[in-house]
């Protein structure tokens, strides 16, 4: 039963061990919500490309109602 114990034992801590690597698979010094940052950056960039459009289209429908 001890021979159980300590192979369940070694498997455990050797199923645990991360390797050297990082759980997430970001670089060292890589801030680990860099990624969503740059998305949220994005997004802005494209809505104010989209508010813009927006404001173009308002003002075509202004001019065709005159």
């Amino acid at each position: 039963m001890r021979k159980y114990s300590l192979v369940c034992l070694v498997l455990l801590l050797a199923a645990c061990t991360g390797g050297g690597e990082t759980a997430d698979g970001t670089e060292d010094r890589e801030h680990v919500w860099t990624e969503q940052v740059n998305t949220i950056n994005r997004a802005e960039e494209v809505e104010d490309i989209l508010d813009a459009a927006s404001a173009r289209r308002r003002q075509e429908i202004d001019e065709q109602m005159q």
